[in-house]
């Protein structure tokens, strides 16, 4: 699964998944009866990372911590190039190595892009 954001090939994370839902408004008639009303279909795509080098890590931090709060997320699923306009939820990280002449690690790297 190729992913880019705005154009960029990010790093291949390790088991990129997939949820699709529906955002719906619901509510209940007079007489007890259920309705559901269709908003939106949309999609997250989840990014983990064993172990990402502090290089790495700034580039993706670089395309989705900044002043824009969406861009464009593009991925192929089951031969099909897919797209979708998104925003980041946390991103989350935890040091694993920091300084030094090999420069910095993080490990249990985690994110992912929510459809607008």
């Amino acid at each position: 699964m190729n992913i880019r954001v705005n154009g960029v090939k990010i790093k291949q994370p390790k088991n990129p998944s997939l949820s699709h839902y529906n955002l719906t408004k619901s509510g209940r008639l007079a007489n007890g009866k259920m309705t559901m009303e269709l908003v939106a279909k949309k999609r997250k795509l989840f990014l983990d990372y064993d172990v990402l080098s502090g290089k790495d890590l700034e580039q993706i931090l670089s395309l989705i911590d900044g002043n824009n709060m969406f861009f464009n997320v593009s991925y192929t699923e089951n031969g099909i190039e897919r797209s979708f306009i998104a925003y980041v939820g946390e991103i989350s990280r935890k040091l694993h190595r920091g300084g030094g002449n090999n420069g910095w690690y993080w490990t249990d790297v985690s994110f992912n892009f929510i459809e607008q």
